[in-house]
C-alpha cells in the first residue's frame, strides 16, 4: 500500500506543475468524496421516516421530507459538476505545462489523469464512509475499518505487479516483439476483477458480522439498514479502486 501511495502522489506532481492545480485537485477529491457519506445521510434520513414516521408531528416530517430532498439533489448536482469540470481542469492543467511531449504521450497522460482523480476519489470515499460509520457504531465501524486497510493493502500487491506486467508489454512493443490485444487486455481485466472478488468475499463475511451484531441488539433496526446500503456502497467503491488502479497502471506504463 505504501509503494501505491507513492506512485499516486509522485504522478500526481509529474502531472500537475503548479501548486495551484494540485489544491484543485483536492477540491474534487473531496467533493467527490462527500457524495457516498450524503447519500448514506439520506438513507438514514429515509429509514428513520419509515420506521419511526408514525410517530412523529406534521412538522417534524415536513421537514425531515425536505432535508431528504434537499440532500438527494445536492448529491446528483455534485456528482455532474465532479465529473464533468475535471476535464476542464485538467484541460488547463495541461495547458500550464511546458513540457515537450508527442501526441501518443499526452493522450496516455490524459488517460493516467482521469484515472488519477478516479483512484484518489474512490480511496478517499472509503474513509470518509469508514469515518460516518464510527458515528453510527464504534465496535462495526472499527471492524469495518480493518477491513478497508487489508483490501488496500491487497489492491497495492496487485497493483505493483500489474505496473511490472504492463511495463513488460511496452518493453515488448519497443522491441517490435508481438504481444496479443488479449494477453494485454486480459491481464489487467483479470487482476482487476481478482481484486474485486476478493474484496467482495471481505463485503459479505463483514455483513454476516452486521446481521450477528444486529441480532444481539448490539446495532438498531435503522443503523443496520444504512450500515447494509454502506457496504454495498463499499462494494461497489472497491470495485471501482480495483479497476481504476489497473487502468492507471497501464496508462502510466505508456506515458514513459
Amino acid at each position: 500500500m505504501k509503494r501505491m501511495a507513492i506512485e499516486l502522489f509522485s504522478s500526481a506532481r509529474l502531472l500537475l506543475p503548479t501548486r495551484r492545480f494540485r489544491w484543485q485537485l483536492l477540491l474534487l477529491v473531496f467533493i467527490a468524496a462527500a457524495i457516498p457519506v450524503t447519500e448514506l445521510l439520506v438513507a438514514k434520513l429515509f429509514t428513520d421516516l419509515v420506521i419511526d414516521g408514525a410517530n412523529r408531528s406534521l412538522l417534524e416530517l415536513g421537514l425531515s421530507v425536505s432535508i431528504f430532498a434537499a440532500l438527494f439533489i445536492t448529491t446528483r448536482i455534485a456528482n455532474y459538476i465532479q465529473k464533468t469540470y475535471r476535464v476542464k481542469f485538467f484541460d488547463r492543467a495541461f495547458g500550464a505545462d511546458t513540457r515537450e511531449r508527442s501526441s501518443q504521450k499526452e493522450s496516455w497522460e490524459w488517460a493516467m489523469a482521469l484515472e488519477l482523480v478516479n483512484v484518489f476519489s474512490f480511496i478517499t470515499q472509503l474513509i470518509v464512509i469508514s469515518g460516518f460509520f464510527f458515528a453510527l457504531s464504534p465496535v462495526f465501524a472499527g471492524i469495518n475499518l480493518l477491513l478497508v486497510i487489508i483490501v488496500l493493502e491487497v489492491f497495492g500487491r496487485l497493483f505493483r505487479k500489474q505496473q511490472i506486467i504492463q511495463r513488460g508489454y511496452v518493453e515488448a512493443k519497443r522491441n517490435k516483439e508481438a504481444v496479443a490485444p488479449a494477453e494485454r487486455l486480459g491481464s489487467r481485466i483479470q487482476t482487476a476483477e481478482f481484486g474485486t472478488l476478493l474484496a467482495s468475499f471481505l463485503v459479505v463475511a463483514l455483513m454476516g458480522v452486521l446481521i450477528w451484531l444486529s441480532i444481539s441488539g448490539v446495532i438498531s433496526l435503522s443503523n443496520t439498514i444504512v450500515f447494509f446500503l454502506g457496504l454495498r456502497l463499499l462494494n461497489t467503491t472497491f470495485s471501482s479502486v480495483s479497476s481504476s488502479l489497473m487502468r492507471f497502471a497501464r496508462a502510466k506504463a505508456n506515458s514513459f
